[in-house]
C-alpha cells in the first residue's frame, strides 16, 4: 500500500522557515563573535579608520538578522499551529471513518488491525505519543550542544561593552534567553510525554482485547486530550531529520508493544 500523508508538506514548510531562522540565528552568532573579537586587536589609525564604516553595517545585518530569527520563528510556530490542526482531523477520520480531511492519510499509522472506536482513537495517539516521546529525547541533546556553541557569542557580548548600547543589550540578551527558553520547553514537553506513555499502557493493558463499557471512554480519552494538550502548550516541530533517521526502528519497536498490550 502507498503511504500517504496529507499534511506532510505543511511540515515541511514549517520546517524550510524554522531552517532559515536557524540559518540567521547562526549568522547573528558570527557577526556577533565578530565584533566582540575584533576590537581586541590593536590595528592602527588608518586601519581603524578603514574598519569603522564597515562596523556599522555589520552592526545593521547583525540587527536584521536578530530580527529575522525571531519573525520567522513566530511564522513557524503558526504554521505549526495549522499543519497540527491537519493532523488532528486525519487523526479523527482514521479513528472513527468519518471524512473531516479532504485527503485521508494511508499507512501513517500502524493499527489498522483496530477497529473503528475511542480505543483507535486512543492507540493511534498513542503511537504518535511514542514516535514523539523517542524523537524528543533525541533532539533534547541536539538542542543543548546548540544552544551552548550559539549563545555564547550573544552572552560574551552582553556582558563586554560590546552590548553597552541598550537596545543591543536587548536583542543580545533575547536570543540566547529564548534558546533557553526553548530547551526547557523541550525537556518538559518530554518529560510529560513519558508520563502519558505509562498512563496509554497501564489503561490499555487493563482494558486489553475485552468489548469496551463506558467507563473506558473517560479512561481512555484523558490521556489523548493530556497529549494533545501539552502539543498544544509546546508548539514544538519534531526534528524532521532524527524522526526519518530513526522511525523505522520506532515503528518495530511500537507495532511490538503493541501486540504484548494484546488489544485485538
Amino acid at each position: 500500500m502507498n503511504k500517504i500523508v496529507p499534511f506532510k508538506s505543511n511540515y515541511e514548510t514549517v520546517k524550510k522557515f524554522e531552517t532559515i531562522a536557524f540559518w540567521m540565528l547562526v549568522f547573528s552568532a558570527i557577526i556577533i563573535a565578530i565584533l566582540w573579537i575584533v576590537p581586541k586587536f590593536d590595528f592602527s589609525e588608518q586601519t581603524k579608520n578603514l574598519l569603522y564604516p564597515l562596523k556599522g553595517i555589520i552592526k545593521a545585518l547583525s540587527y536584521v538578522s536578530m530580527i529575522g530569527y525571531l519573525a520567522l520563528s513566530m511564522i513557524a510556530k503558526y504554521l505549526f499551529y495549522s499543519a497540527e490542526k491537519m493532523k488532528r482531523d486525519d487523526l479523527i477520520d482514521n479513528s472513527f471513518g468519518t471524512s473531516y480531511s479532504e485527503i485521508n492519510s494511508k499507512g501513517y499509522y500502524n493499527n489498522e488491525d483496530i477497529p473503528l472506536g475511542i480505543k483507535k482513537l486512543a492507540i493511534n495517539t498513542y503511537e504518535s505519543s511514542y514516535h514523539t516521546e523517542h524523537t524528543l529525547k533525541k533532539m533534547l541533546y541536539k538542542s543543548s550542544i546548540k544552544l551552548l556553541l550559539l549563545a555564547v557569542p550573544f552572552l560574551l557580548s552582553v556582558f563586554t561593552k560590546g552590548g553597552d548600547n541598550i537596545v543591543r543589550l536587548l536583542f543580545e540578551i533575547s536570543i540566547p534567553t529564548i534558546m533557553s527558553l526553548q530547551l526547557i520547553t523541550i525537556l518538559i514537553y518530554f518529560i510529560g510525554v513519558i508520563a502519558l506513555n505509562e498512563r496509554f499502557k497501564i489503561e490499555l493493558t487493563n482494558i486489553g482485547n475485552k468489548e469496551l463499557v463506558l467507563k473506558d471512554y473517560s479512561r481512555l480519552l484523558i490521556p489523548v486530550m493530556e497529549y494533545y494538550n501539552v502539543k498544544s502548550w509546546a508548539t514544538i516541530n519534531l526534528d524532521g531529520k532524527v524522526f526519518l533517521k530513526y522511525n523505522e526502528i520506532i515503528s518495530k519497536q511500537w507495532i511490538d508493544r503493541k501486540d504484548k498490550l494484546k488489544l485485538v
